[in-house]
């Protein structure tokens, strides 16, 4: 095992990250080592890069969206074994006791911890990770398919089980990045009507390709044109924009849920009526469970789930955050591990 790793380091907010070596973790007795394969990037790494989450202390290896192979144990680590491909999210850990944790909210436990921003991340050749928060990948899952999964997936399937739309109803999918594209998929596989919105005319394309049974042009038209459809059942904002949010509130059908799964920077205003005289509810939708994670990756094993991934090696992980950042980015980035020394 070496003792030494390379690793993206963020060392000041808004500024380049840089490769370095730094010392491979020592593991504690409830945690595995896993030497990474491939690392998703996520929106999310954006914001904490640009010091948009609160800041988080530096230096900081970021990175969520990690999979790789276990090679190393510590000695209550029962669960996992040398040799298992698995992956980690966002969540790191949680206290697994608290109401939240034992009731399916583990993601919103107030002693959660996050993976590549509480947590050293997985923007390394190396992570240590904690025995039983990390996720087993089935076999039949790519690495450069799962990586995305971890988050960006996750997110889409949790986000869409908070909307209870039921099979033969209608979601309004708000926003055709990473998430919308997984939404679509996992909305068609559980018997969902849907109807992608995006501002742009390619993204609107490739949502029907993926399956979107209707496609609607984002404006203040928007919401009017999704009524005209039918209506709303239920709509997943993934934009991290405030103008879906009037859209939304024209779309829905009485007693629809409005799911918020995009984070603008600024304030989303209504009319207490709008959400009252429908009896419309609004919730909020952060990474997911444990469970939540295992079902999307069962449903994924079939191969019925599909990225839109470009790939790039790990030594040019600076320039794809920046892509990602400035909006080059169709789809999701995945970074290969074997560009990393």
């Amino acid at each position: 095992m070496p003792k030494m790793m390379t690793a993206a380091l963020l060392t000041k907010l808004n500024a380049p990250l840089e490769l370095v070596k730094v010392p491979v973790p020592e593991i504690a007795n409830d945690e595995v080592l896993v030497k990474l394969e491939t690392n998703g990037l996520c929106f999310t790494d954006v914001q904490i890069w640009k010091g948009e989450h609160a800041p988080p202390s530096l230096p900081l290896i970021m990175g969520h969206e990690g999979i790789g192979r276990v090679v190393a144990t510590g000695s209550n680590a029962t669960r996992l074994r040398v040799g298992d491909r698995v992956g980690i999210g966002y969540v790191h850990g949680a206290c697994g006791h608290c109401r939240d944790c034992l009731t399916g909210g583990e993601n919103y436990c107030p002693e959660f911890t996050a993976t590549g921003y509480s947590q050293p991340g997985c923007f390394a050749e190396f992570v240590a990770l904690r025995d039983h928060w990390t996720n087993k990948i089935p076999e039949g899952i790519d690495p450069i398919e799962a990586a995305p999964l971890m988050c960006a997936g996750a997110a889409a399937y949790a986000s869409l089980k908070r909307t209870g739309v039921q099979t033969g109803d209608t979601i309004a999918i708000f926003g055709m990045g990473g998430l919308g594209q997984y939404g679509v998929q996992i909305a068609k596989l559980s018997g969902m009507r849907v109807i992608a919105v995006d501002i742009a005319n390619d993204k609107l394309a490739k949502a029907k390709e993926l399956g979107a049974d209707e496609c609607v042009e984002a404006g203040e038209n928007a919401g009017a044109a999704i009524k005209a459809l039918g209506g709303a059942h239920g709509c997943v904002n993934f934009a991290p924009v405030t103008a879906t949010w009037p859209m939304m509130l024209d779309a829905c059908n009485p007693r629809a849920t409005i799911v918020l799964t995009g984070v603008p920077a600024g304030e989303m205003a209504f009319y207490t009526y709008q959400v009252v005289e429908r009896g419309l509810t609004v919730r909020g939708s952060s990474a997911s469970n444990r469970q939540e994670m295992a079902e999307l990756l069962a449903l994924s094993a079939s191969g019925r789930i599909k990225g839109v991934i470009k790939t790039r090696p790990f030594n040019e992980i600076d320039a794809a955050l920046n892509d990602l950042n400035q909006g080059r980015v169709e789809g999701r980035i995945v970074l290969t591990m074997e560009g990393g020394a």
